[in-house]
């Protein structure tokens, strides 16, 4: 049924874990996923003609290319078809950022988790997941691992 799944993560805990997950499925389905990863560059891009910021660009680049080096191994070690991509933010709406790279690569489903961070948090950061469902007609296959984060 999904032959094409799309998995953004970050660098945290629940990202790895929906990225088993998500190794598991595709396995399991034989789907091709692509995973991406997105830099938030947008901070910088006011200073960008001040001394130093294409060196904090270029930092954040490979800190980023590091965290991706690891996850190939990962994706490799599955024996999972998967692309790795980074993506670079520098202001657009995240969520549309997002959508708009799935829908391009053909992805016919989204996995997401969600960092349950409170809803005070929600409130002052926005939910990527819920702003994602909002942006796009893929569907989304949410999972949730924050109670286990905790136990």
């Amino acid at each position: 049924m999904f032959k094409k799944v799309y998995v953004p993560i970050d660098n945290s805990d629940i990202s790895n874990l929906i990225l088993d997950d998500a190794l598991q499925f595709a396995k399991s389905n034989n789907t091709a996923l692509r995973v991406v990863h997105v830099v938030n560059l947008e901070q910088i891009t006011f200073g960008i003609e001040m001394v130093g910021v294409i060196e904090l660009k270029n930092t954040l680049i490979d800190i980023a290319n590091k965290f991706l080096d690891h996850i190939k191994s990962k994706i490799a070690a599955s024996g999972v078809n998967a692309e790795v991509a980074l993506l670079e933010n520098y202001g657009t709406d995240l969520a549309s950022m997002l959508v708009d790279d799935a829908s391009t690569w053909g992805a016919d489903l989204f996995i997401l988790g969600n960092h349950h961070l409170g809803s005070f948090s929600h409130f002052i950061t926005g939910g990527v997941v819920e702003s994602i469902a909002h942006h796009t007609i893929i569907p989304i296959l949410l999972i949730t691992k924050h109670k286990k984060l905790k136990g």
